[in-house]
């Protein structure tokens, strides 16, 4: 398996930008992370209050979860069952997760999740059973 995370360990990045008196203005272009490029984004919002999305790992996929607008509260349990949480509420910065970290998402009302990931969608990538993450 590809880790493009030397560390293995999800992280916050910072995006190189500019902010100025016509706005700000961030981007990313990263190819030590993500070698082949972007190969999928996402979108995410309109969430109910309450509900907790993502409840999965990826076995090879890397992706970058950033708070476009709004509050992600983001709980990642490593593979070692440590559980550490990470709060994204600024679009200037993204957090790094590498595969076999599991994922939970708590959206304030008014937020946006955009997800970077360097692989295509895959079905065989997800775990979804808490059950399997344990025992991999």
């Amino acid at each position: 398996m590809k880790n493009s995370n030397p560390e293995g360990r999800p992280k916050i990045i910072r995006f190189p930008g500019d902010i100025g008196e016509s706005g700000s203005l961030f981007f990313w272009e990263n190819k030590k992370l993500f070698p082949d490029g972007i190969r999928r984004c996402f979108w995410v919002h309109k969430v109910p209050e309450g509900f907790v999305r993502g409840k999965h790992a990826h076995r090879n996929e890397t992706q970058i979860l950033i708070a476009m607008s709004g509050i992600l509260e983001v709980k990642i349990q490593y593979p070692d069952g440590e559980i550490e949480t990470f709060i994204l509420n600024e679009p200037s910065e993204g957090l790094l997760i590498p595969p076999l970290h599991w994922v939970e998402t708590k959206f304030s009302p008014d937020a946006v999740l955009l997800g970077l990931s360097d692989r295509d969608f895959s079905e065989d990538d997800y775990i979804r059973d808490p059950e399997e993450f344990g025992n991999s």
